[in-house]
């Protein structure tokens, strides 16, 4: 049996649509194939590979060759391992350095993700050189402030205050203006930490949820993006005390503004906030860190709007710091006197009952998922500018 040659066949069934493990590729002969470069693809991509047939196939659907090519050229992002040999392709090869041959369908999602992150940051990427849409004539009015809206801004949760603020400029209400007030936006302090996690996984990355949770709560604080009290400081010390306002009701400041609605922005799962949060590390090295938030906005934000399950919430081991740092905001909000559009009381959690579910987090088989829509349909320009084009 020659190893290679039976390697190259399953790398020509896989580009062709095969779904067959490797392990149950024929070894009799029947399944060899002519080499079709130098060096074999890795295991990962591999894999990666047969997973998307196996995903598109299940949708009724192939995978486009340049897709294939694309996957089996591609190189693994983050750290660790590099590309594995692929088991028995080299029998001779038992003395070679590094890591040993692997089984394709041995490896874990993690592995695979790797692979197709940086695959789709490389659409992301792409998108950086599509001309932003010129502003229409409605556009270019509603930027002008009107001088009989009421002067103002929109503070606090940065993932949902930039949406609100965006939203309202197109109702032609533009924030700013001579000594604004301060809307503060605020929820639950759970869905606060949920809101922080998601900016920073769109601005730069980092941690995973459970990570970004128990870095935090281990050392007993906030982190900045979810600290209210702190972001209602840093108001009242840039536009006054007295012109700070807490909003825990979306209707009253709506009808203070006097608009329809705030908006907000697409409602990511777990999984697609994680998915993004991987995406985000090897975009960084295409493109300048302060294109990188505003790329994956405009790009991953709109197409997983509404997917990747619930939100992700904390694990049992954490509900008494959250409880307690819940008190400590909402007593220091009441203590400085600020006035409130909605109810102190909703920043504390949920009333938890004995029936409490297990908590959600990202999982990485739903993250690959994810990943393999966005390969089987990449990104190609911002969502928006296919709505205006």
């Amino acid at each position: 049996m020659d190893g290679r040659r039976r390697a190259w066949g399953w790398v020509a069934a896989l580009r062709a649509g095969a779904t067959t493990p490797w392990l149950d590729w024929p070894d009799d002969g029947t399944g060899d194939g002519e080499p079709l470069a130098a060096e074999l693809p890795g295991a990962q991509q591999l894999a990666l590979l047969r997973r998307l047939n196996v995903y598109a196939a299940a949708a009724g659907r192939t995978v486009p060759a340049a897709t294939a090519e694309r996957i089996l050229a591609a190189g693994v992002s983050g750290r660790g391992r590099s590309e594995l040999a692929l088991v028995g392709a080299d029998p001779g090869g038992a003395g070679r350095f590094g890591p040993p041959p692997v089984d394709p369908d041995a490896l874990g999602d993690d592995e695979l993700l790797r692979v197709a992150c940086a695959l789709i940051a490389d659409d992301v990427a792409a998108t950086a050189a599509v001309p932003a849409p010129e502003p229409s004539l409605v556009d270019r009015v509603r930027a002008v402030r009107r001088p009989w809206v009421r002067s103002f801004v929109v503070v606090g949760m940065p993932w949902r205050a930039d949406a609100v603020r965006t939203e309202l400029a197109a109702q032609g209400h533009r924030p700013g203006g001579r000594r604004p007030t301060a809307y503060l936006l605020a929820d639950d302090l759970e869905t606060v930490l949920v809101q922080a996690w998601t900016a920073r996984s769109f601005d730069q990355g980092g941690a995973s949820w459970r990570g970004f949770v128990r870095a935090n709560a281990g050392a007993g604080h906030l982190p900045p993006r979810a600290d209210l009290a702190r972001m209602a400081r840093s108001a009242a010390y840039k536009y006054g005390a007295d012109r700070v306002r807490i909003v825990l009701d979306d209707r009253l400041l709506a009808a203070e503004l006097g608009v329809s609605r705030l908006g907000g922005p697409p409602r990511l799962g777990a999984h697609a906030v994680d998915l993004v949060r991987r995406v985000g590390e090897p975009l960084g090295l295409l493109v300048a860190s302060a294109e990188r938030p505003r790329l994956l906005r405009d790009s991953l934000g709109q197409v997983l709007d509404g997917l990747g399950g619930p939100p992700p919430t904390l694990p049992p081991r954490w509900d008494g710091w959250l409880s307690t740092q819940a008190e400590r905001t909402r007593h220091e909000l009441a203590a400085a006197r600020y006035p409130v559009l909605g109810d102190l009381d909703r920043l504390l959690p949920r009333p938890v009952g004995t029936d409490r579910r297990a908590p959600v987090l990202p999982v990485d088989a739903e993250v690959l998922s994810l990943a393999l829509g966005l390969l089987l349909d990449p990104v190609t320009v911002p969502a928006r500018t296919q709505e205006e084009t």
